[in-house]
C-alpha cells in the first residue's frame, strides 16, 4: 500500500480523470464510501453537523450530507465560503443539494456563527470537510481559527474527511491551529501528513477507503508496512542447528545502564536468533550475568575489540550502542567494524560515536542499519531538529542513499529508509511504547532477524512492525500506561508466528 504526498495524490487524481473518470464521479465515490462508514455509528437520535470548505474536500462533504439526509438523518450543512468561491465540482454538488431542497447555510456573517454555535450545542457528530490535503503553509483568516476552536470544544465525536483541517498534508505540521479529530476517513491512500509529526494526534483513529484510483499511475517508492509485505518469519527446516538462525553479538551497557544490553539481547533471542553473545565492560559483568537470560553468553571486552575477535565466535551480525554511554571512546571499535564484512546495527549512543567517524561510514562497504530518533539523527547530520521535522522524508532518504545505510528513523510512525530510495512507514505501535528500553529491544530484534539470513532492509521492516505489533498486543489487553520494554519482549510470542 502506497503512501503519497498531496502533490502525488493530485497527479493520481489527474491520471484517473485522463483515464475516463471525472472528478465529480470521484467525489461521488468518496462521499458514498465515507457515508457508509458514518452510517454504522449513527441512529435516529443523531444530530450531524457537516462543515464544507470551498474546495473539493468540501465537495466530498456535500455528497456525504446529501446521502445522510436522503436516509432520513438530521443533518445541518454549512459552507465556509459563498457559492462563487466554490470549486467548479463543488458548485455542481451544491446544485444537486438545491435540486433536492436541502438547506445549506453559509458561514459569512456573525449570525451564521451564532446558528452554528446553537447546532453544536445539541449536535452529536461533526464532520470536517473544510480543507483537504493540499492546504498550504500560510496564515489562515481569523474566521477559520475561530471555527477550529469551536469544533475542538465540541463535546461529541469529530470525523475528518481525508485529513483534519489545519493540518499540512505534506509533513503533518499544523499551521497555527487545526481540528483534533477523533477519527479520520482517509480517501484512497495514506497521505504523508497523516503519519508525520502532529499528524497522528490530529487524525485520531484512521479508516482507509478505496475509491478506485490506480496508485501505480505515479512513480512512488513510499509504502505503509503491512504484514503481507514482510519476508520474515521464515519457515524453518528440520535438519538445522543454532548457527543456521544467526549468531548475534551485542556490544552494550555501561555503569548505570547495564539493563540496555540485557533488553537488546532478549530482543534478539525472542526474535529467533540461534545464539546471542553480549559483550559488556568489565565493571558491569557481574550485574549483567546475574540478570541476563541463561541462554545468552556474557563476555567482557575492552576498547580495542576488533571484528577478528568477534569472528572467532562465528557471529553473523553485530549490534553496538545500547547503553554504552559517551564517557569512553567507542569510535575506535566502530572504525574496525566498518572496515569489516559483518552486518552492523548501530543504536543509541553508538550513533553518537558514529558521528565522530562519519567519514569511515561513507567509505565503508559494510552493511549497516542505524536506528536514531529525531534528536540523535539531528546530531548525526548536524541539522537542527526543527529543520528535519519540516522534511523528514527528504533528510532520511538523502542520508540513506548517500551513505548506503538503512535508516530506521524512530517515532510514532517509524520510517525505514532503504539504500535504493525506498521508504516504508510502520503501521503498528502505540504511545505506551515511549518508555525506557523500548529502543534497545527494537535494535536487538533487528539484529536477531538479520542474523536469520534476512536482508538488513527487510530485517529493519520486520523488526519495527513486530516490535510495534507486540506493543499493541499488550496495550489492547492492559492499556498503554503500564507498558514496559519487557512487556514488548513477553508479547512477541503471541505476534511473531
Amino acid at each position: 500500500m502506497k503512501v503519497v504526498t498531496p502533490s502525488e495524490m493530485a497527479v493520481m487524481d489527474r491520471n484517473a480523470v485522463a483515464a475516463g473518470t471525472p472528478i465529480i464521479e470521484l467525489m461521488e465515490r468518496a462521499g458514498h464510501a465515507c457515508a457508509d462508514i458514518i452510517k454504522k455509528d449513527i441512529d435516529e437520535h443523531s444530530r450531524i453537523i457537516i462543515l464544507c470548505g470551498a474546495g473539493n474536500n468540501g465537495g466530498d462533504g456535500q455528497v456525504i450530507g446529501r446521502l445522510l439526509l436522503e436516509d432520513g438523518n438530521k443533518v445541518h450543512l454549512y459552507l465556509t465560503e459563498n457559492q462563487e468561491k466554490l470549486s467548479a465540482d463543488s458548485q455542481v454538488n451544491l446544485k444537486r443539494l438545491e435540486a433536492k431542497n436541502i438547506p445549506v447555510r453559509f458561514l459569512t456573517e456573525e449570525s451564521d456563527f451564532a446558528e452554528l454555535k446553537q447546532d453544536l450545542a445539541t449536535g452529536t457528530l461533526v464532520i470536517d470537510a473544510i480543507f483537504g490535503t493540499g492546504l498550504a503553509d500560510r496564515e489562515l483568516p481569523e474566521k477559520y481559527l475561530r471555527l477550529f476552536d469551536m469544533i475542538n470544544a465540541f463535546a461529541g465525536e469529530k470525523i475528518a474527511i481525508d485529513i483534519p483541517s489545519g493540518l499540512r498534508g505534506d509533513v503533518g505540521l499544523n499551521i497555527g491551529n487545526g481540528i483534533m479529530a477523533d477519527r479520520t476517513i482517509v480517501i484512497q491512500n495514506y497521505k504523508t501528513g497523516c503519519l508525520l509529526n502532529d499528524g497522528p494526534d490530529y487524525t485520531g483513529d484512521t479508516i482507509l477507503v478505496d475509491i478506485g484510483i490506480d496508485e501505480t499511475s505515479i512513480d512512488n517508492e513510499k509504502y505503509y508496512i503491512q504484514e503481507r509485505d514482510l519476508k520474515f518469519p521464515q519457515k524453518r527446516k528440520k535438519n538445522t542447528h543454532k548457527y543456521d538462525y544467526g549468531s548475534v553479538v551485542v556490544i552494550a551497557g555501561s555503569k548505570g545502564m547495564s539493563g540496555a544490553g540485557i533488553l537488546a539481547l532478549e530482543g534478539a533471542l525472542k526474535s529467533g536468533s540461534g545464539l546471542v553473545t553480549c559483550y559488556v565492560p568489565h565493571e558491569i559483568y557481574i550485574p549483567v550475568v546475574s540478570r541476563a537470560p541463561i541462554e545468552a553468553l556474557i563476555k567482557t571486552y575492552d576498547c580495542n575489540i576488533t571484528e577478528d575477535d568477534i569472528k572467532n565466535d562465528k557471529k553473523r551480525v553485530i549490534l553496538i550502542g545500547p547503553g554504552i554511554g559517551r564517557a569512553k571512546n567507542y569510535s575506535f571499535i566502530l572504525e574496525h567494524l566498518l572496515e569489516g564484512t559483518l552486518p552492523v546495527v548501530i543504536d543509541a549512543d553508538g550513533i553518537y560515536h558514529l558521528s565522530k567517524v562519519i567519514d569511515s561510514l561513507k567509505e565503508s562497504t559494510t552493511p549497516v542499519v542505524i536506528t536514531p530518533h529525531f534528536g540523535e539523527f539531528s546530531r548525526l547530520i548536524d541539522v537542527p531538529r526543527e529543520e528535519i521535522l519540516e522534511d523528514p522524508i527528504g533528510y532520511g532518504q538523502k542520508f540513506a542513499m548517500e551513505y548506503q545505510v538503512v535508516v530506521v528513523l524512530k517515532g510514532f510512525r517509524t520510517i525505514v529508509f532503504g539504500t535504493n530510495g525506498e521508504i516504508w512507514f510502520n503501521s503498528t505501535g502505540n504511545p505506551g511504547m515511549a518508555t525506557g528500553g523500548s529502543g534497545d529491544v527494537l535494535a536487538g530484534m533487528i539484529a536477531g532477524i538479520a542474523g536469520q539470513n534476512v536482508d538488513l532492509f527487510e530485517a529493519a521492516k520486520a523488526g519495527v512492525f513486530y516490535h510495534g505489533k507486540s506493543g499493541d498486543f499488550y496495550a489492547s489487553r492492559f492499556g498503554e500506561s503500564t507498558l514496559t520494554a519487557h512487556n514488548i519482549i513477553d508479547s512477541l510470542k503471541y505476534v511473531l508466528k
